[in-house]
């Protein structure tokens, strides 16, 4: 039997039970042997290679960007197909090693969990400008708090990168009555013009914006992107939400900005450590930062469609007979044309 590593025990639990025993049931149809990740952590490369050295690993499905997936990984595990990814970040995965070993590096891109993100983006967007998160606090504690808070209608939205995320950010966004300005390095021309947006600098977007939100993969070119200069130039008012990367953002600048009252607030989905456990920013206890643990794809739809998705992307990209099918459940929960299972 092949042989695939999961990197979390996590893996198909989040549901229940029944989805947990379709996904094993549809490795093993297609003859494949699960080894879970025995190591209670996200896994180095390591402690990978030690598997690999007992299991002779033909797949690894990553599931944490704190997974270690190395030049070191690649070197050693030879017998390595594909690497799946739940989720689209692959900056802890050697590309340029995988290239070199020949091993397919697959994401859950193809599936539309794009829209989740943006929802979870507005959801904290508004949450702390309206204050959301202390109110609730107050009330739990019988306390009849009623603070004046900030608008979202009308204000002005900067969106750094506009890729599929950024696209549905915006569409919610014009539903606010908001003014988008953009700062994208392959600009859609024809997107930006039919919805009104403004491209613009990466400065000017930040010196104009009431609410930055940030879209952009995590690379060389992008890491702190936003740092103590671009604080500098933001509105005392203005929040930043980010729920693409931690590393887009120098952390220390950030809890600066915010206990200096440099910006309004900041609303989080990543950090730089994950589980944010002892994270300094969360430590401070701010009020005026909202924060969730990494949950932006995490609904039923999304989960549902992204377990299968990883399973089916190691079962086809190393399979050369017709692979059995996924259970019909999946395809009853594809709630997007955009998502196709063959």
């Amino acid at each position: 039997m092949k042989k695939v590593l999961i990197t979390s025990k996590a893996f198909g639990s989040q549901l229940d039970k029944e989805h947990r025993k379709q996904l094993v049931s549809y490795f093993e149809e297609n003859a494949w042997q699960i080894i879970w990740n025995p190591t209670g952590h996200a896994m180095s490369a390591q402690d990978i290679i030690r598997i690999d050295a007992e299991h002779a690993l033909t797949a690894i499905a990553v599931y944490s960007s704190s997974d270690e997936i190395s030049g070191e990984v690649f070197e050693h595990c030879r017998n390595l197909k594909v690497v799946s990814r739940h989720g689209v970040g692959i900056e802890n995965i050697d590309i340029t090693a995988a290239q070199t070993a020949g091993v397919q590096i697959k994401t859950t891109a193809d599936m539309p969990g794009y829209e989740t993100v943006a929802d979870l983006t507005f959801a904290l967007m508004l949450s702390i400008a309206r204050q959301v998160h202390i109110i609730d606090a107050q009330l739990r504690q019988n306390n009849w708090y009623r603070p004046v808070s900030s608008d979202v209608w009308g204000k002005t939205l900067g969106v750094l990168g506009l890729g599929r995320i950024g696209k549905a950010v915006v569409t919610r966004a014009k539903g606010f009555g908001m003014k988008i300005l953009a700062y994208t390095g392959h600009p859609d021309r024809e997107y930006l013009a039919s919805n009104g947006i403004t491209l613009c600098s990466k400065e000017e977007l930040i010196a104009q914006s009431d609410f930055i939100t940030l879209h952009c993969t995590l690379n060389e070119q992008t890491r702190e992107m936003i740092n103590a200069r671009e604080f500098s130039l933001m509105k005392p008012t203005a929040f930043l939400i980010n729920t693409a990367r931690s590393g887009l953002v120098n952390q220390a600048a950030l809890l600066n900005a915010l206990k200096t009252k440099q910006i309004a607030g900041a609303a989080l989905d990543v950090f730089d450590i994950e589980p944010a456990v002892d994270d300094l920013l969360l430590k401070e206890k701010l009020d005026s930062v909202v924060a969730t643990a990494h949950v932006g794809s995490y609904t039923f739809d999304s989960i549902r469609c992204m377990d299968f998705l990883v399973a089916e992307n190691i079962v086809t990209a190393a399979t050369t007979e017709k692979p059995a099918l996924p259970p019909a459940s999946f395809t009853k929960f594809d709630y997007s044309s955009e998502l196709k299972i063959s």
